[in-house]
């Protein structure tokens, strides 16, 4: 019985765990929904391709930021 649970609290971390990543081009797209996760991947410390993409899109560098002399 506590094989089949383990087995069965396995899976369904591992099912979780295979989140789709969006690309970069679906959050341009998408820019309310890449701040919203940037948000939520900041909130739960998650560190995914698709927090990263979210974040590349939600906060774009300040190019006045990165010219500094």
């Amino acid at each position: 019985m506590k094989v089949q649970f383990f087995i069965l609290g396995f899976l369904l971390l591992f099912l979780n765990a295979c989140e789709q990543t969006k690309s970069v081009q679906y959050y341009q797209e998408h820019p309310e929904e890449a701040k919203e996760r940037s948000l939520e991947c900041r909130d739960k410390a998650i560190i995914s391709q698709d927090c990263i993409n979210a974040y590349t899109v939600g906060f774009p560098k300040d190019e006045d930021e990165t010219e500094e002399e």
